[in-house]
């Protein structure tokens, strides 16, 4: 009887840590890296920036920011500590056929947990490919201050 009941218990704990994902707390990291274009154009310039999303009245927490270079390419990495696992979004800021409205269009990515990692260098990359920033996002938005 009792082997029966560790059996199952460690079938449990198994079973639940192969649906549930992996749990951090402490020292965490993160990095990203793609392409963004406008049209055929490589999207030089455009500012992204990695951010811990939380939650409530607290501002994320930015782990980088910075801009394409000249072929449109970005790499982004950063740490931050907290107690729970971070929740990492990808933002982007562009005018790509924006036309005349004021301020620029931004995107929001989460970002998948599983590239997350214990300690301040991340040991993993998303590689997002490339992105044509002509698309329209159904969540976009416009904003000015970033």
């Amino acid at each position: 009887m009792r082997t029966l009941i560790v059996f199952s218990l460690t079938f449990l704990s198994l079973a639940y840590s192969s649906i549930i994902a992996e749990q951090h707390t402490g020292i965490q990291s993160y990095r990203v890296k793609g392409r963004l274009r406008c049209g055929d154009k490589p999207a030089a310039n455009v500012r992204v920036k990695l951010v811990d999303d939380d939650f409530g009245p607290d501002p994320d927490d930015d782990l980088d920011s910075g801009y394409t270079d000249e072929n449109g390419y970005f790499d982004l990495a950063g740490d931050t500590t907290e107690l729970t696992t971070i929740d990492p979004h990808l933002k982007i800021y562009h005018d790509c056929d924006d036309g005349l409205i004021p301020c620029q269009r931004r995107w929001k990515f989460e970002l998948p947990n599983h590239y997350i990692t214990s300690g301040r260098t991340p040991k993993k990359v998303l590689n997002i490919g490339e992105w044509n920033l002509q698309a329209k996002m159904p969540d976009e938005s416009h904003d000015c201050v970033h």
